[in-house]
């Protein structure tokens, strides 16, 4: 992979990782300033990602073929960050709503909720770790993350739907939750995706 693209991919995912650190602070603090400082990084993440593609184009007439296949690599990999950068502008979002309206979710729901956080953090840590310094045991370790916080998803999503079916959570907060849910685990599966294109 070259030098520069992976300096630059590795940039992008750590912008991605203080994303995610500034939307946790706002979810637990309620505040909406954290948010603003993270959809301002996310203006970073889109100016990196097509700091990537524009590189790629622009080296790739000089390329051999394996270094060609290694640049579509990383255009992969950007995209997929990018991506990140995406589903996290949506968690955002959702969690601007719940601010606002002052939507509450259960004490359970909130320590599931964050428990599948804390899941898709690790994995981001991890795809920066494998891009910052090469670490490929981290590839492994991201697929068994990913397969763990969708299990979580699922078992959770169906926790709370039981919750909602008893009265015990607002018919509005529990559509938030299932947003929220999902959103944080298209993060993780982006990461995934990183982690299987550089197994194959």
């Amino acid at each position: 992979m070259k030098n520069g693209f992976k300096k630059t991919l590795a940039q992008m995912v750590k912008t991605v990782a203080e994303m995610v650190n500034l939307v946790y602070q706002g979810f637990i603090e309620n505040e909406a300033h954290y948010l603003d400082r993270a959809l301002n990084k996310e203006v970073i993440l889109d100016n990196l990602e097509k700091q990537v593609m524009a590189d790629i184009v622009a080296f790739s007439k000089d390329m051999n073929k394996q270094a060609q296949q290694e640049a579509v690599l990383c255009g992969q990999i950007a995209q997929n960050i990018e991506r990140m950068g995406d589903e996290v502008r949506s968690l955002i979002e959702r969690i601007e709503i719940k601010i606002a309206e002052k939507l509450l979710f259960s004490e359970i729901g909130v320590k599931q909720y964050e428990e599948v956080f804390k899941r898709m953090s690790e994995s981001v840590k991890l795809t920066a770790d494998f891009l910052s310094q090469g670490d490929t045991g981290a590839l492994e370790a991201i697929l068994k993350n990913g397969n763990s916080i969708k299990s979580l998803i699922e078992s959770y999503r169906k926790e709370h739907m039981e919750r909602l079916t008893k009265g015990i959570c607002e018919p509005r907060a529990a559509n938030m939750y299932f947003d929220m849910l999902d959103f944080t685990g298209n993060i993780a599966r982006h990461c995934t995706n990183i982690a299987r294109i550089n197994k194959e």
